[in-house]
C-alpha cells in the first residue's frame, strides 16, 4: 500500500498550490492526477501548433486577484491591458462605453436588493417581461456569457457586484499564458520532494480513525493522514464518501456551474484589421447575439487567433455536435458579425481547436457561479471532515472571485494554511 503524509487529488491550481505550500513543512506529499498532465481546466496548448500558447481554458486575470498577481511576479509573468471592447448587437459594430444603454435603470435596482434571488426573480419583480425585453435580454445575455450561468439558478447579489464594481470585469492577460504559472507551482513542488502521479482517477475515499484511504480506478489504493479534494463539483458528485457525506454532497449541489465551449482557430492573418467598416486594429472582446456570441483577440500581441465563447445553456444545446459541425457554427456567426463569406474564412482557416469542457469527464463543465444557496454551501465544504477530509477549488472560495483561476489560487492557500494548523 503507497502511504504519504497528504494525499492531494488533482493537479490543477489549488491542488498545485496546496502541495506546494504544504510540501514547504517537510510533509511528504503526493498527488493523484486523473488527466496525463497537471493543469486542470488550465489547458496550455502547443506553441508549435499556435505559435504562441495558446489557452484552452483559463485565460485571463480578473479584477484584482492579489494572489494570482503575486505568483504570476513570481514566476517572471508580464500582464497585459487589452483595449477595446466592441459589440454588434444593436446593429452596426459600435465601441462598448458602458456594459449596457439599461446600466442606470439597472443600478438603481440593483441597489435596492435587501436579500438574495435569483437573477430570473429579479427581472421579474423589478423588470416585467414586454416593456422590459431589451433590458432582460441584455441581463440574460451577460448571466449566460460572462457567468456561464442560468439565470433562474444564479444569484442576484452577484449579479449586482458585477454590474457596480464594473473593474471587476476587465481582463488582464498573461503575455505567456498560464502554462508559466502551472510550471513555476510544478517545480517548486518538485523541489520539495512532492510526487505527481498522473492518470490516477480516483473513485472512493474511505475515512477511518487510522487515516484515510483512496482508491484510484486502477485498483491501487494509497493511505494517507489527510486528503485534500480539489476535482470540480460535478465530479466531486461522483465519488463514493465511505462514511457517506450527505452534508457535503448536498452543499455542493447547491452551488451552480456552468458549461463552456471554447473555439479557437488561428488563421494566415489577422484579417479582421483590414479594410471593414470599422476600425479593429485594437479590437480585443466582440460581443454579439450570433450562435457564437462572444469572441476576442490577442490584442496587444500580434497572433492571428479568434476565439469564441459558447457558454452556459446555450453551449448545453450543441454539447453533442462534432467538432466540425461547432466549428461550422462559429464559422457562420464570424461571417455575420464581420461581414465577410464563410468562403473567404475558411480559405484564410489554418488551424482550429474545439475544447468542450461539458463533455470532459474530468471537469464536466467549465467553472461555478454563485446561486441564492452559495455562500452557506461554500461553508459547509470548507468544514473538514475529522480533521482529515479537506475540500478546495475555485468553487469553495469565500472571496468574490469564485469561477476564477484566482479563487483555485487563494482556496489551495486557505487549505493548505488550515492543514498546516492542525498537525
Amino acid at each position: 500500500m503507497n502511504q504519504a503524509d497528504i494525499v492531494i487529488v488533482g493537479a490543477g491550481a489549488a491542488g498545485l498550490m496546496a502541495a506546494r505550500e504544504l510540501s514547504k513543512e517537510g510533509k511528504k506529499v503526493l498527488i493523484l492526477e486523473a488527466r496525463g498532465r497537471i493543469g486542470g481546466r488550465i489547458y496550455p496548448l502547443p506553441k508549435e501548433e499556435w505559435g504562441y500558447e495558446a489557452q484552452g481554458g483559463a485565460e485571463f486575470v480578473h479584477g484584482e486577484a492579489p494572489v494570482s498577481k503575486a505568483l504570476l511576479k513570481e514566476a517572471g509573468a508580464t500582464l497585459t491591458h487589452p483595449t477595446e471592447w466592441w459589440s454588434v448587437r444593436d446593429g452596426p459594430p459600435s465601441k462598448i462605453e458602458r456594459l449596457s444603454p439599461h446600466d442606470l435603470q439597472l443600478e438603481e435596482a440593483l441597489k435596492k436588493l435587501t436579500g438574495d434571488t435569483t437573477v430570473a426573480q429579479f427581472l421579474d419583480s423589478n423588470f416585467p417581461a414586454g416593456e422590459h425585453d431589451d433590458l432582460r435580454n441584455f441581463v440574460q445575455s451577460w448571466v449566460e456569457g460572462y457567468d456561464a450561468a442560468d439565470i433562474h439558478k444564479a444569484s442576484a447579489l452577484t449579479l449586482r457586484d458585477e454590474m457596480l464594481d464594473q473593474g471587476s470585469w476587465r481582463q488582464m492577460c498573461i503575455r505567456e499564458g498560464y502554462g508559466l504559472l502551472l510550471k513555476y507551482l510544478q517545480d517548486a513542488c518538485m523541489q520539495n520532494g512532492v510526487e505527481i502521479l498522473l492518470h490516477k482517477a480516483v473513485t472512493a475515499i474511505t475515512v477511518n480513525q487510522n487515516g484515510v484511504s483512496i482508491q484510484c480506478s486502477d485498483g491501487l489504493i494509497y493511505q494517507t493522514k489527510r486528503v485534500v479534494v480539489t476535482v470540480p463539483l460535478p465530479v466531486l458528485q461522483t465519488l463514493q464518501f465511505t462514511p457517506p457525506l450527505p452534508k457535503k454532497t448536498q452543499a455542493a449541489a447547491k452551488i451552480g456551474f456552468g458549461g463552456v465551449i471554447k473555439i479557437i482557430i488561428r488563421f494566415k492573418t489577422k484579417w479582421w484589421t483590414g479594410p471593414r467598416e470599422q476600425p479593429f486594429e485594437r479590437l480585443f472582446f466582440m460581443l454579439s447575439k450570433e450562435p457564437v456570441p462572444t469572441w476576442w483577440t490577442q490584442h496587444p500581441e500580434p497572433h492571428t487567433t479568434l476565439t469564441g465563447w459558447l457558454p452556459g445553456p446555450n453551449a448545453e444545446h450543441v454539447k453533442n455536435h462534432s467538432d466540425e459541425e461547432i466549428l461550422t457554427l462559429a464559422l457562420l456567426s464570424l461571417s455575420r458579425i464581420f461581414n465577410i463569406s464563410i468562403e473567404q474564412l475558411r480559405e484564410e482557416l489554418a488551424t482550429f481547436k474545439i475544447v468542450n469542457w461539458i463533455k470532459d469527464p474530468f471537469a464536466r463543465g467549465a467553472y461555478s457561479y454563485s446561486t441564492p444557496e452559495s455562500k452557506e454551501a461554500v461553508q459547509e465544504l470548507h468544514r473538514p471532515v475529522d480533521n482529515k477530509l479537506y475540500f478546495a477549488g475555485e468553487a469553495i472560495c469565500e472571496e468574490d472571485a469564485n469561477g476564477t483561476a484566482e479563487a483555485a489560487l487563494a482556496s489551495g492557500l486557505r487549505v493548505a494554511k488550515e492543514i498546516r494548523e492542525s498537525f
